[in-house]
């Protein structure tokens, strides 16, 4: 039908414009065959590369074992914070941490000890991460993967690090290892992959799937960030968050909060809205405000950081991890700014010290009356307010947890 249609349309052009288009697309076609063809020979080319560097990498792993910094450690991660403030700590706790960001500067972060980004061919790229890992990886005791990245496309560098006696550590931080018909089934009621802004696309990628299995198989240690993940891997080990690097004076704004102010500002940060229940918190708010309430809403989506900590600074709530199972990164830094977190944590992951602590717990359903509440008591809203700083430094010490990954490090 479509090629009849085509036809058709070439059959009514002036014979001018039916030569000059015709020759166009020939040579459209001509192009796309080379450009098809250059790249499928530079893929052999880079095959035929990792072949040659394959008894190279093996004789010097042998040669180059004893070549390498005492008591140290690479964090390798997307360029993000938070393996950032790690090295940091693990540094003053007597460590040569440092962090390689696998992609360059990006709007929400930007700092790295190393910034490794191939380009080129594929054979080039190959070459590339040859001289890289041997130049920087290898002399590294204990290499830290974030996300299961690796630093060579194929993952090669597991096989040479292992021989070479090297630590692996695999710490998986979210949907690079969940399984949506798993945790469909695990928790029907309510999880985060019911609404997923990648309609399940991460689950299947192949990319992230052959991390998994190349970090399963070569990680001497796996981690996992939060209790939840665990569902999915279930011999991993837990390993809390660290504290960011946040003094709560610099984000300070000096103006009041409710109900010294007029409005009650509520701030919700993420990149997935529907992982997130966006669109239930917003329900929620604006039926707060068909009451009477003079709640003011701020939704903040790939915002630089620093102004992303101005901004809830500023705020008398944090909404955020309502479908997750248990609380993250955004949540730890408005505690530690002074702003009670409203998150969701299930009820097999609840503590004690959680129970004590600046958290507001709640789920989707019972957020509107929660949030009722505590616009009807403001003495209580202090209160959590007053202690909200205090509890997420007892129940993320970063000394103490920093003195476990050290530890943890010694036994992989």
């Amino acid at each position: 039908m479509f090629v009849a249609v085509l036809t058709d349309f070439f059959r009514k052009l002036p014979w001018r414009i039916y030569i000059h288009t015709r020759w166009n697309l020939l040579r459209a076609r001509e192009f796309l065959h080379r450009r098809v063809a250059a790249i499928a020979r530079s893929r052999l080319w880079a095959w035929g590369l990792l072949a040659a560097l394959k008894p190279v990498n093996y004789l010097l792993s042998i040669r180059r074992r004893h070549v390498k910094y005492e008591n140290s450690v690479l964090h390798i991660s997307f360029m993000v914070h938070i393996p950032y403030y790690a090295t940091r700590l693990l540094r003053r706790l007597g460590m040569k941490a440092d962090f390689l960001a696998m992609e360059g500067n990006t709007r929400i972060w930007d700092k790295a000890d190393y910034v490794f980004v191939p380009r080129g061919v594929p054979a080039v790229q190959v070459w590339q991460e040859f001289l890289f890992f041997w130049k920087v990886v290898a002399r590294y005791e204990v290499i830290h993967c974030h996300f299961g990245v690796h630093q060579t496309s194929r993952g090669w560098e597991y096989r040479v690090l292992k021989r070479m006696g090297r630590k692996i550590v695999i710490h998986f931080r979210g949907c690079e290892v969940r399984d949506r018909r798993l945790n469909m089934r695990l928790h029907p009621e309510e999880n985060m992959c019911q609404a997923c802004d990648y309609h399940g696309s991460i689950c299947t990628d192949p990319v992230r799937s052959r991390r998994k299995r190349l970090g399963e198989r070569f990680g001497d240690l796996i981690l996992v960030t939060t209790p939840d993940m665990k569902d999915f891997l279930p011999n991993a080990v837990c390993f809390p968050l660290f504290l960011p690097e946040i003094r709560e004076e610099e984000f300070a704004t000096g103006e009041k909060k409710w109900p010294e102010r007029e409005e009650f500002r509520v701030v919700h940060v993420t990149g997935h809205p529907g992982i997130e229940g966006t669109d239930e918190i917003r329900r929620a708010i604006d039926r707060l405000r068909a009451k009477g309430y003079p709640v003011t809403f701020r939704f903040l989506h790939l915002m630089d950081h620093d102004q992303v900590l101005r901004e809830i600074a500023g705020a008398d709530l944090t909404i955020g991890k309502m479908k997750m199972g248990h609380y993250a990164n955004v949540q730890i830094e408005s505690m530690l700014l002074g702003v009670p977190a409203v998150t969701h944590v299930r009820r097999e992951f609840m503590t004690p010290e959680l129970e004590r602590s600046g958290f507001i717990f709640t789920t989707l359903a019972e957020l509107e009356t929660t949030l009722e509440h505590y616009l009807s008591h403001p003495k209580e809203l202090e209160k959590k307010r007053r202690i909200a700083r205090s509890s997420i430094l007892e129940l993320h010490d970063n000394e103490r947890l920093g003195r476990r990954m050290m530890a943890l490090y010694r036994a992989a």
